[in-house]
């Protein structure tokens, strides 16, 4: 019976990776059909086309959103220093005071819709491989690759950064029997250097066949500019960084983007697909061209009055002291004021860590009620500062701080200057702290670098009418990663617990 269980899990599983959107990525109401993982079906190039469209819909749709905005949001920001899980969801709190287990609820969708992505994927690929049709020239059928490889590879960036070893799924179920199908997707871990080597592979690939088009119509399109940057990305997250990698590859990102003049313009959505978006998420609002909107911001700031507006409860990802402290310390108060809001929300609720008259709520996204808020994934100073890291490391920090100081002169903050590598890593963890805050880079930038547990363990709550809240991290080394979901365990016997849960 356990068997037949797990067979009809599968079996529904492969029918939701097959789902694929049958219009343009910017069609107004996208059509999905079933296909069949099965690369002997001559599928044509307008099939092709669909595939395509239809990953990058699944990828921005509501099925998936959790994972791809929210949980990054999350995982990356209240995890870390920079946000207090906020609201009432379990799941959210126990990541944030690092006592999740194997049935936290976020965990599980964050598994299952990554695996989703990554099965879409397997499907379309040998598809559009044995594609013959002549419409179908050799160039446009290299990008498709391209682009479903490098969703392929993002996904498994994400899983191995929260997960560590995890299963390597490289091609489409075999359905040819119920057996075929539990040997091709029951499935052991892989070691973290075996995921980190497959996600290079597909980032290769992607690399050669990507288009070289950097224009407003392409932000979210997949370009040579993304593999590149998500290329250095891996590079400086691996077990072992490959630092001339890492500024090889934030080398060829660099002088393809540029800094917009203001920061607020990046969240006015008025400067959608700017010239420092790599890869920029496009959502046009629950009423215009593919009907997505993103409804992450009505999370995190609720309605509105005015601009801004707190809402009668208490929202997800609440920005922490620390953060506001380092903001004013820096006197940074152009990114603090595009970033956070802080608004009177007296008789709404309370919390220990700020008092309700001066309550922050994120504002980076602040149009909750159409949803057309972008959001970017990877956008230039990302790879300026990531570079910087990467100079450090060969000794360069005059260099290092040359980049820094550019992100910081469209601030209005003055230079920096180090004497020691030290003195420079910290002054570059700041500054991505500031500029990419509740943007999903927070945690991972700690874990890489060492930092996390010291980082994390330090921390104070807010002071609210004289008390200290007393946050008591207790952060093992164990909980660098996160556990495996029970739920997946249950479906895949070859599964193993990570250490420590």
């Amino acid at each position: 019976m356990k068997n037949k269980n797990i067979l009809y899990s599968l079996l529904a599983a492969v029918i939701t990776w097959g789902a694929a959107g049958c219009s343009k990525v910017l069609d107004k109401s996208p059509v999905t059909s079933v296909v069949r993982p099965d690369s002997t079906i001559n599928i044509t190039a307008t099939d092709a086309e669909s595939l395509i469209s239809g990953m990058y819909l699944y990828y921005k749709g509501y099925d998936i959103m959790e994972f791809s905005i929210l949980d990054r949001m999350t995982n990356g920001d209240a995890v870390a220093d920079n946000c207090y899980a906020g609201g009432d969801n379990t799941a959210n709190i126990t990541l944030d005071e690092f006592t999740a287990n194997s049935l936290n609820a976020n965990l599980n969708r964050d598994w299952q819709y990554a695996y989703k992505m990554i099965g879409r994927t397997n499907i379309i690929l040998p598809q559009i491989e044995s594609c013959t049709d002549a419409a179908l020239t050799a160039v446009r059928k290299s990008q498709m690759l391209s682009e479903a490889r490098f969703f392929r590879a993002f996904c498994y960036f994400d899983l191995v950064r929260l997960f560590g070893d995890v299963p390597l799924l490289l091609k489409a179920p075999d359905v040819s029997s119920s057996e075929s199908l539990l040997n091709s997707t029951i499935v052991a871990r892989s070691s973290i250097d075996t995921v980190y080597t497959a996600i290079l592979n597909d980032l290769w690939f992607a690399k050669a066949g990507a288009t070289e088009t950097n224009s407003a119509a392409t932000r979210y399109l997949i370009t040579k500019g993304a593999v590149n940057a998500l290329l250095a990305k891996v590079y400086a997250s691996m077990p072992t960084p490959n630092w001339d990698s890492v500024a090889y590859y934030c080398n060829q990102v660099i002088p393809q983007y540029s800094l917009v003049s203001d920061y607020a313009f990046l969240w006015d959505n008025n400067h959608k697909n700017n010239s420092e978006a790599i890869w920029e998420v496009n959502y046009f609002g629950y009423g215009g061209a593919d009907n997505i909107g993103n409804w992450i911001p009505s999370n995190l700031i609720g309605g509105q009055i005015g601009k801004y507006e707190g809402g009668s409860w208490k929202k997800f990802n609440i920005p922490t002291n620390d953060l506001v402290n380092l903001f004013n310390t820096e006197n940074d108060a152009v990114r603090l004021n595009s970033s956070i809001a802080f608004l009177n929300i007296t008789g709404s609720f309370s919390d220990p860590n700020w008092p309700t008259t001066a309550y922050p709520f994120i504002v980076k996204y602040n149009d909750p009620s159409t949803g057309l808020n972008d959001f970017y994934i990877m956008r230039l100073p990302d790879i300026m500062l990531l570079k910087a890291e990467a100079l450090v490391k060969n000794n360069d920090i005059t260099g290092a701080m040359a980049l820094v100081n550019a992100v910081r002169e469209r601030v209005h903050l003055g230079e920096k200057s180090a004497t020691t590598a030290a003195d420079a890593e910290t002054i570059i963890a700041n500054e991505r702290r500031m500029e990419l805050a509740f943007e999903g880079h927070r945690w991972f930038d700690l874990v890489r670098t060492g930092k996390a547990i010291q980082v994390m363990s330090a921390q104070q709550g807010g002071i609210v009418n004289g008390v200290q809240n007393q946050l008591h991290y207790n952060v093992q080394p164990y909980r660098l990663l996160m556990p495996v979901p029970q739920n997946q365990i249950d479906l895949n016997p070859a599964l193993i617990q990570t250490p420590g849960y």
